[in-house]
């Protein structure tokens, strides 16, 4: 460290010479630094969604521009839409009562169709209330008396029916509403009164329905070879825990674990060995059980775009646009000819090859690189399998509900919430990949039946 209160004149020679030499290096270093910034290589560049993994929450939202008012139609190039027509649950006709210049009656005259207009609506909205009665009778032969029970959706303890509970679980869960605005939903539309604590003792009444419906899903899912996997963060009772997914293109099953660990992983998958795992590379998602590995390149082009960003490195240009190049290839693979796609596949692999081969200049980049030749074999699996996508966002995607309903509701309370959440947003999100109308599949699972048990392909 220099002092600026020394007396250069105490000095002597070798000290001079060692202070000379200090200043020399200094000067060196700042003449080095001036040069980038006229270069406009050294700049600030802030971290977000776009070159790092941060969640577009975390943006700045610049303010947008004016825009001019779209015109109707389909845009140029593109065919155009409309609001597909349906078969009619029932046809109001108009027809000419009288002529409008002389007014001779025409209701009883021929008449022609010349046009249709439908016009979609909802019921009016009202409560059913069925009420069961058992009854009690005496036998003829041996005079013992027999009572009959209450069917299925007449449970001890139970007053609403499968679609009330249906509705009340989406709306406070899938669209995370308090009890008090679902109560005042119920009221508003359906005219029906009910208290919190009635529709805390639905969604505790549903929790066994719903668990099994999950293990349901939860056992196709162990069948699967190719799974997806990633995780969020959730509050429960003021604790930091961990929403972990795992999904398929049909499939998503929901975890809650006070854990980000990889005995979750375990917990979960037990002694199945998928043949493929696709997630980011969290130390935790590493120790999967598959025998081979997908990395989600989604979060690579993004950690390479701040090194672009902000030292413009040439490297990570490179491997940046191999790596959209090769995604691109994957979406087209269905519509090329094997003979023309294998030799484009190859291709890229030499060129990744090539591409890690050179070393960067900046420390982040090198980095990077170091992740791409550890992983080199989880790159570009993609395009050896049809079946396994290159990116990771099909998991992020299934996560991105749970995300909002934890800044709505700030978590959950009680010990048994989290349980009932993961297994009901399972279900949701199943329903929603296999096309299956979902209040009829919830409404399905809460009286008891096996909606899950078989897989299902749209």
């Amino acid at each position: 460290m220099l002092d600026k209160n020394v007396d250069l004149e105490e000095l002597n020679k070798e000290q001079l010479i060692d202070l000379v030499k200090l200043l020399l290096a200094r000067v060196s270093t700042l003449d080095k630094r001036v040069a980038r910034q006229k270069k406009g290589v050294e700049k600030t560049v802030k971290k977000t969604s776009q070159n790092s993994s941060l969640p577009p929450s975390q943006d700045q939202k610049a303010n947008r521009s004016p825009k001019d008012k779209a015109k109707r139609g389909a845009k140029q190039g593109h065919v155009g839409k409309s609001r597909q027509r349906v078969k009619p649950d029932e046809i109001v006709e108009f027809r000419v009562l009288e002529c409008k210049e002389c007014g001779q009656g025409l209701s009883q005259r021929m008449q022609w169709l010349v046009g249709r207009r439908q016009v979609t609506d909802l019921p009016l909205a009202r409560p059913i209330v069925r009420e069961g009665h058992r009854y009690q009778v005496t036998c003829p032969s041996c005079r013992c008396q027999q009572t009959s029970t209450y069917g299925q959706g007449y449970e001890k303890g139970r007053m609403f029916g499968s679609n009330l509970e249906q509705v009340v679980l989406y709306l406070h869960y899938a669209h995370p509403l308090s009890y008090g605005r679902v109560q005042r939903i119920l009221s508003d539309l359906y005219g029906l009164k009910i208290s919190r604590g009635a529709l805390v003792n639905v969604v505790k009444r549903a929790k066994e329905h719903l668990k099994r419906g999950a293990d349901a899903i939860h056992r196709q899912l162990m069948q699967s070879s190719v799974i997806g996997s990633d995780e969020t963060t959730a509050r429960v009772d003021g604790l930091k825990y961990w929403q972990w997914v795992f999904q398929t293109p049909q499939l998503a099953y929901h975890v809650i674990r006070p854990s980000r660990e990889a005995q979750v992983l375990r917990d979960v998958m037990g002694d199945v060995q998928p043949e493929v795992w696709v997630s980011d590379v969290l130390s935790s998602q590493m120790c999967h059980p598959a025998n081979s590995y997908q990395i989600c390149l989604a979060h690579q082009v993004r950690d390479l775009q701040y090194e672009i960003d902000t030292h413009h490195c040439q490297w990570a240009k490179q491997i940046q646009t191999l790596f959209y190049d090769a995604m691109t290839l994957h979406r087209q693979r269905d519509d090329l000819d094997p003979d023309i796609f294998k030799p484009q596949r190859q291709d890229y692999e030499t060129r990744l090859d090539q591409i890690l081969d050179i070393a960067p200049h900046y420390v982040d980049s090198e980095r990077l690189r170091a992740r791409f030749v550890k992983h080199r074999d989880a790159l570009l699996l993609f395009l050896h399998r049809d079946d396994v996508p290159p990116t990771n966002n099909a998991s992020e995607q299934a996560l991105r509900n749970s995300v909002i309903y934890r800044k709505v509701t700030g978590g959950f309370r009680s010990e048994w919430a989290p349980d009932l959440y993961a297994d009901l947003i399972s279900i949701l999100e199943t329903a929603r990949r296999q096309q299956r109308p979902i209040f009829e599949s919830l409404a399905s699972i809460l009286d008891g039946q096996s909606v899950f048990d078989t897989a299902h392909f749209s």
